[in-house]
């Protein structure tokens, strides 16, 4: 990495795009997508819900199942934190020297980085609850693994895009 350190970068006070906002919105809502299901099913799931999935998709691992809102209280948590963070893009670790000419745009760069990552993880942490209720009430027989590595490839699209306007934009 090149660089230098947090503390002799530009301190720029920056919001957020409209675009930004509304992938933010985007995954806000997906959290509360991964707990609409868990709530209306939590009546009908058996006691004991699929928590883990092979390379196959099929569950190879079973626990209780107030284990299912492990992956949206994660997603939140991801969501809080991130967000917390974000507000100050001079602390981030940046591909490229941070200077008194680049500093607004790798920042803007940096944090819309934070949003795009919060929200497909966000997204994907809410499609696999969806997968492991329709496999605990038996209406999927297998995990689909092909979407979990579509949106995985996605977020990696992601940081590559990233890398590449951040190296441009130095």
């Amino acid at each position: 990495m090149t660089g230098n350190a947090p503390n002799q970068r530009p301190v720029i006070s920056l919001g957020l795009s409209p675009a930004d906002l509304a992938v933010e919105l985007a995954g806000a809502i997906a959290i509360l997508v991964s707990i609409l299901p868990i709530v209306q099913f939590w009546g009908v799931l058996p006691d004991r819900i699929p928590i883990h999935f092979g390379f196959r998709g099929l569950a190879d691992a079973w626990g209780d199942k107030v284990m299912i809102w492990m992956l949206p209280a994660v997603a939140a948590i991801i969501f809080v934190v991130l967000t917390a963070v974000s507000p100050y893009p001079h602390t981030f670790n940046y591909p490229v020297r941070i200077t008194q000419e680049n500093a607004r745009r790798q920042y803007l760069l940096g944090q819309s980085l934070l949003v795009w990552l919060k929200a497909e993880v966000c997204w994907l942490f809410a499609f696999v609850v969806r997968q492991q209720i329709l496999v605990a009430l038996g209406n999927a027989q297998r995990f689909s693994i092909e979407l979990v590595f579509g949106i995985i490839f996605l977020i990696f699209a992601t940081v590559g895009v990233y890398l590449v306007r951040a190296y441009l934009a130095r």
